[in-house]
């Protein structure tokens, strides 16, 4: 398979650490996502990749001395060797030897089970990075993309996020410069439409702003069963006009994905209210151990704008729901299983 082939969309699905997922073109039949560990899956079958890293200077020469080490037939796991640039002589040996590679201008080459993928890039390509300026609250606009169905105008998203139109414009630009959205038309009836929302997403989730550590406070606030405890704080909250949003694994299980038994709470409060004064608003105590809560912070309102009102509890927009639960502890289990359920992208 080359990159002129016609092939199912999303055919392959690759996974890489961060510092590389960026490196793999983007086509319209490579879905490439970012995680601890890697590994390539092509329908119900999915292997891991074991990265060698070597240095840009690496000659023809010296990738010979090596190859015979990553040649030997291992059926468990996918040899690539990765470097910020391979000179196409050493490129051409790989191949010869059936090695696979990848580096950062988008050359890409992975041979296993009989399949070859072989993307001979000219240009850089579209690396899963922050644009400058992207702040919170593009990460705000960014989601409700997301969620969009169809085109969206400009004052509609400006007005949907409670942005400026000189900000949501910005958002728009730099979603266009990626080759993530398109637009039609001119003017007043200039519409935009995401290119495709799970390469969208894939690039959301691996920015910096979209999943920063927040200031945070936990705290024990007694109830029986989480559905009790998230009913306590609708109620408090409501009654003090405070702005919040369930999300992470309590929010996904309120939108009916997990285990409802939740030991640990995220909920995000308006940046407009402390964290100190949220907890007093609940009677909620702050502890060091046992807490059942966790107040985070809501930089840039991107869970309290837009939020959900389910059985009364304001559920944080699911986008959001999605990469809270993926940046949790040993969430990204849950959170796979939210997106195939929910996002469905």
């Amino acid at each position: 398979m080359d990159e002129n082939t016609h092939s199912q969309k999303y055919a392959i699905r690759i996974q890489l650490p961060r510092a590389i997922a960026g490196w793999i073109p983007v086509r319209p039949w490579i879905q490439t996502k970012v995680g601890a560990t890697s590994s390539i899956r092509m329908g119900r079958n999915r292997v891991p990749i074991e990265l060698h890293s070597v240095p840009a200077s690496m000659t023809a020469e010296l990738a010979a001395e090596v190859a015979p080490s990553l040649t030997a037939q291992r059926k468990t796991r996918l040899n690539v060797v990765v470097s910020p640039l391979l000179r196409k002589s050493v490129r051409d040996l790989l191949e010869g030897q059936g090695i696979s590679y990848a580096d950062s201008k988008g050359h890409v080459h992975l041979a296993w089970a009989g399949l070859l993928v072989h993307i001979d890039a000219e240009a850089p390509a579209v690396a899963l990075r922050r644009p400058d300026g992207l702040g919170p609250s593009g990460v705000r606009a960014v989601q409700a993309l997301l969620l969009a169905d169809g085109p969206v105008q400009l004052s509609q998203l400006s007005a949907q996020v409670q942005l400026s139109l000189s900000q949501t414009h910005s958002v728009f630009t730099q979603l266009e410069n990626a080759g993530l959205m398109r637009s039609t038309g001119s003017g007043p009836s200039r519409r935009r439409v995401v290119v495709d929302r799970t390469q969208l997403l894939d690039w959301l989730a691996a920015q910096a702003t979209a999943r920063r550590r927040e200031t945070r406070l936990d705290v024990a606030l007694y109830a029986r069963r989480p559905e009790e405890l998230w009913r306590r704080i609708a109620t408090r909250f409501g009654e003090s006009g405070t702005a919040y949003a369930v999300t992470g694994a309590a929010g996904a299980a309120l939108l009916g994905v997990g285990p409802t038994a939740v030991p640990l709470s995220t909920v995000r409060i308006t940046p407009d209210v402390s964290l100190a004064n949220a907890a007093r608003t609940l009677g909620a105590e702050p502890v060091e151990r046992g807490p059942n809560l966790r107040l985070i912070r809501d930089t840039g309102e991107v869970g309290c704008v837009g939020a959900e009102r389910l059985d009364g509890i304001l559920v944080a927009p699911k986008v959001r729901v999605y990469l809270d639960t993926l940046s949790d502890k040993r969430g990204e289990d849950l959170a796979e299983q939210f997106r195939e359920v929910i996002l469905g992208y």
